[in-house]
């Protein structure tokens, strides 16, 4: 198992001394919201949402002697115990990463006078594994932050930089990606005199962008919730809405003028 930190630096557990022995990933908690009529059967279900999620991790680590364990106990409070989210990865997925927290205290547990187990709880931030690379990292085997078993068809010509005014994109995650929760870039390149209009067919969705667009000096970008225009906040010349990703094939069209070229960067979800 390694962690990644706030700023980029990857932490290996055996440098700490510490073997992952088994760890546990449980499914989401459901939380409904329900009332009662008077005079009707049963419940009348209003909402329904994804509460918390806690992963476990159980390591087995090795002291030289006393001294050696006191030091041990140092790095590793150290380590785990910070107050911004991280992230884990385990060496059996290693292409699925989550954002979590330190959970709870822990205390180490001796089995004999040199060896012992810890458990730590992490809690999840996100509560869905992302993916470790982006949609640009897409078949760069070589870089490690693929796996099977991510949906991914590698027949396919998968691609995520178009340049037609309609295209298809593909989630191949099993979770939407909200830009308002999950990491989410479009950026577009193109002629548009007057305003340009992109709308999700799939999910019903439309972005309208009310200005004009020089192909050969503008760029848009739509990140997360927010609108740039070469760089410069534009979420008052836009609709105020947004575009998700719903799982599987999403279909596209832009109109107002021409896409010259559109790119969408983003991590893949899984539950």
């Amino acid at each position: 198992m390694k962690m990644i930190l706030k700023d980029g630096r990857e932490l290996l557990m055996s440098d700490y001394s510490l073997k992952l022995l088994k760890y546990f990933i449980p499914s989401v908690s459901i939380e409904h919201q329900s009332s009662v009529m008077d005079g009707s059967d049963g419940t009348i279900f209003t909402n329904t949402r994804f509460g918390g999620r806690t992963i476990t991790a159980k390591f087995m680590y090795k002291a030289f002697d006393y001294h050696d364990f006191k030091l041990f106990i140092a790095d590793i409070n150290s380590l785990f115990a910070r107050k911004e989210h991280f992230y884990i990865i385990f060496d059996a997925e290693p292409g699925k990463r989550w954002k979590v927290r330190l959970a709870e205290s822990y205390s180490p547990n001796e089995l004999l006078r040199k060896v012992g187990e810890l458990e730590i709880k992490f809690i999840c931030e996100n509560l869905y594994a992302e993916s470790v690379a982006t949609t640009s990292d897409l078949k760069e085997w070589d870089i490690d932050k693929w796996q099977w078993g991510m949906g991914i068809d590698w027949d396919d010509d998968l691609s995520y930089a178009f340049s037609s005014n309609n295209f298809t994109v593909e989630n191949y995650g099993n979770v939407a990606i909200d830009p308002r929760q999950h990491e989410l870039e479009i950026i577009l390149i193109g002629s548009f005199s007057n305003s340009v209009t992109i709308t999700n067919r799939t999910t019903g969705e439309t972005y309208q962008f009310n200005g004009s667009i020089n192909g050969s000096t503008d760029t848009l970008i739509l990140r997360g919730i927010q609108s740039f225009k070469n760089g410069t906040s534009a979420l008052k010349q836009t609709n105020k809405k947004l575009l998700s990703l719903a799982v599987g094939e999403n279909s596209f069209q832009v109109t107002g003028g021409t896409v010259y070229s559109i790119v969408f960067n983003f991590r893949f979800l899984y539950m």
